[in-house]
């Protein structure tokens, strides 16, 4: 069993209500190899939901408590804790199932692997709940 990020299940779960169904994706959940979810909104985030980005930093540095999660464009809300406490209730599903691999959407501030959202601008890095997969020995894999 592995955890996959639900946009990638064919879940209208992205923050604009969309998702980014992939066959192989959705063929593993269908046949009971995944658990689809989203740790943002596992963390109280609603779909849709206003775009967020990393002031400056990563998932380990959220974690560090060094850099911090904030709406883009006028409202300018701080969505830190929701982010950590949704990678946190990921950690606990993925230990109640005695998970060691998710597949995770690339780019997103919770789940991405490689790439993450800084002031608006893609770069290295990754997501919070990658961070934390990876911190508990859980081999987390991108998808775009």
């Amino acid at each position: 069993m592995i955890l996959v990020s639900a946009c990638l299940a064919g879940f209208n779960t992205r923050y604009d209500g969309t998702n980014c169904g992939h066959p192989e994706i959705i063929e593993m959940v269908v046949s009971g190899k995944a658990i689809p979810l989203c740790p943002e909104q596992l963390g109280g985030l609603p779909t849709p939901r206003p775009i967020i980005s990393f002031v400056n930093g990563d998932g380990n540095e959220l974690i560090k408590g060094t850099t911090g999660v904030r709406t883009i464009g006028a409202d300018d809300i701080d969505y830190s804790k929701t982010l950590i406490n949704g990678a946190m209730e990921t950690l606990r599903i993925a230990r109640m199932f005695n998970i060691k691999k998710a597949i995770l959407k690339e780019g997103s501030p919770s789940c991405g692997v490689f790439k993450v959202w800084v002031n608006s601008e893609k770069v290295e890095g990754c997501g919070v709940t990658t961070a934390i997969l990876k911190k508990n020995d859980i081999i987390v894999e991108a998808m775009e």
